[in-house]
């Protein structure tokens, strides 16, 4: 009976570590340009980026870029928390000697979250 007990707190304590890594994430960001972001063209316009996973520092996760409810890409990056939180949303962007803009960072307003985009 013990022995019971014992697996059954350890499903539930693996259950919530589970849970606890998977919490899912959303913020709307307006690109006023075409960007590049891990190597995937996104014309200017309002996107849902969703990623699931937790907030400690140099986490990997998957990203789901979105528009009107339709994946327009894919891709990883890496979250990494910093001081202070931003006031405002902030879109930080390569611009490279042609004009073409990458996205680096996305650091999310009022929260120290910060995603970073490998560059590609």
């Amino acid at each position: 009976r013990l022995f019971s007990v014992l697996a059954a707190l350890t499903f539930v304590s693996a259950g919530a570590a589970w849970a606890a890594t998977t919490d899912s994430h959303s913020v709307d960001v307006t690109l006023s340009t075409a960007t590049s972001v891990n190597g995937t063209q996104i014309p200017a316009g309002d996107y849902r980026f969703l990623w699931t996973g937790d907030s400690h520092d140099s986490h990997m996760v998957d990203v789901t870029i979105e528009q009107a409810g339709r994946v327009v890409a894919k891709t990883e990056a890496t979250v990494e928390q910093r001081s202070p939180a931003p006031r405002v949303q902030e879109i930080i962007a390569r611009t490279s000697k042609s004009g073409s803009q990458s996205l680096e960072e996305l650091r999310l307003r009022g929260k120290k979250t910060v995603l970073v985009f490998s560059a590609s």
